[in-house]
Protein backbone atom coordinates (compact mmCIF):
# COMPACT_ATOMS: atom_id res chain seq x y z
CA UNK A 1 0.00 0.00 0.00
CA UNK A 2 1.22 3.72 -0.67
CA UNK A 3 1.34 6.16 2.11
CA UNK A 4 -1.85 7.28 3.10
CA UNK A 5 -0.39 10.94 3.35
CA UNK A 6 0.94 11.23 0.51
CA UNK A 7 -0.57 14.12 -1.15
CA UNK A 8 -1.32 15.09 -5.09
CA UNK A 9 1.59 16.56 -7.22
CA UNK A 10 1.61 18.49 -10.43
CA UNK A 11 4.12 16.40 -11.63
CA UNK A 12 2.21 12.88 -11.41
CA UNK A 13 2.09 11.03 -14.59
CA UNK A 14 -0.33 9.22 -15.86
CA UNK A 15 -1.28 5.41 -15.16
CA UNK A 16 0.00 3.86 -18.64
CA UNK A 17 -2.26 0.41 -18.70
CA UNK A 18 -0.23 -2.27 -18.76
CA UNK A 19 -1.25 -6.17 -19.22
CA UNK A 20 -4.34 -7.71 -18.74
CA UNK A 21 -7.02 -5.92 -16.82
CA UNK A 22 -8.46 -6.94 -13.59
CA UNK A 23 -11.17 -8.72 -13.14
CA UNK A 24 -14.09 -7.97 -11.28
CA UNK A 25 -14.33 -8.35 -8.04
CA UNK A 26 -16.74 -10.12 -6.05
CA UNK A 27 -20.00 -8.58 -5.41
CA UNK A 28 -23.32 -6.84 -7.32
CA UNK A 29 -22.28 -4.69 -10.49
CA UNK A 30 -24.39 -1.04 -9.74
CA UNK A 31 -26.12 -1.15 -13.27
CA UNK A 32 -26.58 1.97 -15.65
CA UNK A 33 -28.23 2.38 -18.97
CA UNK A 34 -25.40 2.87 -21.10
CA UNK A 35 -27.56 5.77 -23.31
CA UNK A 36 -27.72 7.94 -19.77
CA UNK A 37 -25.75 10.35 -18.07
CA UNK A 38 -25.15 10.10 -14.36
CA UNK A 39 -23.72 11.47 -11.23
CA UNK A 40 -21.92 9.55 -8.87
CA UNK A 41 -22.61 10.00 -5.30
CA UNK A 42 -21.30 8.60 -2.31
CA UNK A 43 -20.19 8.67 1.28
CA UNK A 44 -16.72 10.14 2.70
CA UNK A 45 -15.18 11.05 5.85
CA UNK A 46 -14.52 14.79 6.84
CA UNK A 47 -10.86 15.11 8.39
CA UNK A 48 -12.73 15.43 12.00
CA UNK A 49 -14.72 11.79 11.15
CA UNK A 50 -17.85 13.43 10.58
CA UNK A 51 -20.28 11.14 7.95
CA UNK A 52 -20.68 13.39 4.48
CA UNK A 53 -22.25 12.46 1.16
CA UNK A 54 -21.08 13.84 -1.80
CA UNK A 55 -20.43 13.68 -5.73
CA UNK A 56 -17.41 13.32 -7.76
CA UNK A 57 -16.51 16.94 -8.98
CA UNK A 58 -13.48 18.42 -10.81
CA UNK A 59 -10.95 20.46 -8.82
CA UNK A 60 -11.51 23.29 -10.91
CA UNK A 61 -12.88 24.58 -14.51
CA UNK A 62 -9.68 24.62 -16.45
CA UNK A 63 -6.23 24.84 -16.70
CA UNK A 64 -5.85 28.31 -14.65
CA UNK A 65 -6.27 26.80 -11.28
CA UNK A 66 -3.58 23.94 -9.86
CA UNK A 67 -4.29 20.94 -9.92
CA UNK A 68 -7.81 21.71 -11.85
CA UNK A 69 -8.08 17.76 -13.92
CA UNK A 70 -7.59 15.67 -10.45
CA UNK A 71 -11.10 14.73 -8.86
CA UNK A 72 -12.34 15.77 -5.57
CA UNK A 73 -15.49 14.90 -3.59
CA UNK A 74 -17.87 18.09 -3.09
CA UNK A 75 -21.18 17.78 -0.89
CA UNK A 76 -23.34 20.29 -3.62
CA UNK A 77 -24.11 18.23 -6.83
CA UNK A 78 -23.73 21.93 -8.42
CA UNK A 79 -20.49 21.20 -11.28
CA UNK A 80 -20.44 17.28 -10.67
CA UNK A 81 -19.07 15.34 -13.00
CA UNK A 82 -21.92 13.90 -15.33
CA UNK A 83 -20.54 10.80 -16.62
CA UNK A 84 -21.73 8.17 -19.12
CA UNK A 85 -20.76 4.36 -18.58
CA UNK A 86 -19.51 3.30 -22.56
CA UNK A 87 -17.31 0.84 -24.40
CA UNK A 88 -18.10 -1.92 -21.55
CA UNK A 89 -15.50 -4.25 -21.69
CA UNK A 90 -16.31 -8.43 -21.35
CA UNK A 91 -15.14 -8.09 -18.10
CA UNK A 92 -18.11 -5.60 -16.95
CA UNK A 93 -15.48 -2.48 -16.53
CA UNK A 94 -16.50 0.58 -18.57
CA UNK A 95 -15.06 3.69 -19.92
CA UNK A 96 -16.41 7.25 -18.06
CA UNK A 97 -17.05 9.88 -20.34
CA UNK A 98 -17.14 12.94 -19.11
CA UNK A 99 -20.18 14.75 -20.30
CA UNK A 100 -18.35 18.95 -19.78
CA UNK A 101 -14.97 18.58 -21.41
CA UNK A 102 -15.14 15.08 -22.98
CA UNK A 103 -12.64 13.60 -21.10
CA UNK A 104 -12.23 10.15 -18.99
CA UNK A 105 -12.45 9.14 -15.69
CA UNK A 106 -8.67 8.23 -15.13
CA UNK A 107 -6.09 7.58 -12.48
CA UNK A 108 -2.53 8.93 -12.05
CA UNK A 109 0.74 6.64 -11.64
CA UNK A 110 0.40 7.72 -8.24
CA UNK A 111 -3.65 6.26 -7.88
CA UNK A 112 -5.01 10.18 -7.63
CA UNK A 113 -8.59 10.13 -10.39
CA UNK A 114 -8.04 12.88 -12.49
CA UNK A 115 -9.87 13.73 -15.96
CA UNK A 116 -8.11 12.56 -19.03
CA UNK A 117 -8.40 12.46 -23.01
CA UNK A 118 -5.54 9.89 -24.01
CA UNK A 119 -5.42 7.67 -20.76
CA UNK A 120 -8.53 5.68 -19.82
CA UNK A 121 -8.70 3.14 -17.61
CA UNK A 122 -12.31 1.38 -17.11
CA UNK A 123 -14.65 1.86 -13.88
CA UNK A 124 -17.52 -0.37 -11.85
CA UNK A 125 -19.28 0.40 -8.72
CA UNK A 126 -19.34 -2.86 -7.13
CA UNK A 127 -21.58 -3.53 -3.58
CA UNK A 128 -21.59 -0.08 -3.03
CA UNK A 129 -17.75 0.94 -3.51
CA UNK A 130 -15.78 2.41 -6.50
CA UNK A 131 -13.57 0.20 -8.32
CA UNK A 132 -10.84 0.34 -11.20
CA UNK A 133 -9.47 -2.18 -13.74
CA UNK A 134 -5.85 -1.47 -12.81
CA UNK A 135 -5.62 -0.87 -9.10
CA UNK A 136 -7.11 -3.40 -6.75
CA UNK A 137 -9.19 -1.87 -3.82
CA UNK A 138 -12.03 0.82 -3.29
CA UNK A 139 -11.37 4.35 -4.42
CA UNK A 140 -11.28 6.62 -1.16
CA UNK A 141 -11.47 10.28 -0.36
CA UNK A 142 -8.97 12.34 1.85
CA UNK A 143 -8.64 16.09 2.07
CA UNK A 144 -5.21 18.09 1.33
CA UNK A 145 -4.50 21.68 1.38
CA UNK A 146 -0.45 21.52 1.82
CA UNK A 147 0.68 22.58 -1.55
CA UNK A 148 -2.24 21.68 -3.42
CA UNK A 149 -5.62 23.75 -3.95
CA UNK A 150 -7.81 22.05 -0.82
CA UNK A 151 -9.95 19.57 -1.62
CA UNK A 152 -11.08 16.16 -0.60
CA UNK A 153 -8.66 13.94 -3.18
CA UNK A 154 -10.10 11.00 -4.54
CA UNK A 155 -7.26 8.21 -4.99
CA UNK A 156 -6.29 4.67 -4.28
CA UNK A 157 -4.53 3.09 -1.44
CA UNK A 158 -5.86 5.35 1.15
CA UNK A 159 -6.54 3.41 3.60
CA UNK A 160 -9.73 1.68 5.18
CA UNK A 161 -11.01 4.88 6.92
CA UNK A 162 -10.75 6.58 3.73
CA UNK A 163 -13.35 4.79 1.47
CA UNK A 164 -15.88 5.97 -0.52
CA UNK A 165 -18.78 4.05 0.24
CA UNK A 166 -22.77 3.86 -0.34
CA UNK A 167 -21.53 4.51 -3.92
CA UNK A 168 -24.02 5.44 -6.53
CA UNK A 169 -25.23 6.19 -10.12
CA UNK A 170 -27.60 8.91 -10.05
CA UNK A 171 -29.14 9.63 -13.37
CA UNK A 172 -28.73 13.60 -14.32
CA UNK A 173 -32.30 14.82 -13.60
CA UNK A 174 -33.44 12.46 -10.56
CA UNK A 175 -31.18 13.77 -8.00
CA UNK A 176 -33.60 15.73 -6.63
CA UNK A 177 -35.91 12.64 -6.13
CA UNK A 178 -33.69 9.92 -5.56
CA UNK A 179 -33.36 8.22 -2.15
CA UNK A 180 -31.01 8.96 0.81
CA UNK A 181 -28.10 6.83 -0.30
CA UNK A 182 -28.11 3.66 2.98
CA UNK A 183 -26.99 5.03 6.29
CA UNK A 184 -26.75 8.62 5.14
CA UNK A 185 -28.70 9.73 8.78
CA UNK A 186 -26.46 7.59 10.54
CA UNK A 187 -22.46 8.18 11.00
CA UNK A 188 -20.02 5.26 10.16
CA UNK A 189 -17.76 3.74 12.79
CA UNK A 190 -14.52 5.35 12.57
CA UNK A 191 -11.20 3.66 13.01
CA UNK A 192 -7.76 5.62 13.80
CA UNK A 193 -5.90 6.17 10.41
Amino acid sequence: MLDPQRSPSEDDPPLVLKGEPLLLPAGTVAAADADSWYYLRAHYLSESGQDLVGHLCPLGPNATQSFWDYIVMRPDVAGACQFKLEDTDDRGWSKWLIKADGNHLCLKATGWYYRASAYTARFAIIDGELHNDYWRGPAGAVYRSFLVSSGYYVGQDLGDRATLTNCALVPVGAEADAPAPPGAAEPRAVSPS
